[in-house]
């Protein structure tokens, strides 16, 4: 049987963890954790990005391109018409 991917969420809490430089205290009670609570600690140094063929890279291009797609969506086209606005009274010297 073949282990699940870490969430996203253990994955950011385990280089938060790396980067600050702290050791997560260790539960006082941990049969009294929930399983799922438990496997939200993972170590990063565990998981394998190879076997996913997914870097950090490509992971954070996977997730900011909908929100980067979203934005353009909705901010690109008053950009064009207000850059194009400008250029076309340079050009006929109104502005």
């Amino acid at each position: 049987m073949s282990e699940l991917p870490p969430t996203i969420d253990a994955i950011l809490e385990s280089i938060r963890v790396r980067v600050s430089g702290e050791v997560p205290a260790p539960a006082s009670h941990p049969s009294s954790l929930p399983p799922e609570d438990e496997e939200d600690f993972i170590d990063l140094g565990a998981v394998s990005l190879e076997q996913s063929a997914m870097t950090l890279d490509g992971l954070m291009r996977q997730m900011l391109t909908p929100l980067l797609k979203n934005w353009l969506d909705e901010n690109l086209p008053e950009i064009v018409e207000r850059v194009a606005q400008a250029e076309i009274k340079r050009i006929s010297g109104r502005g």
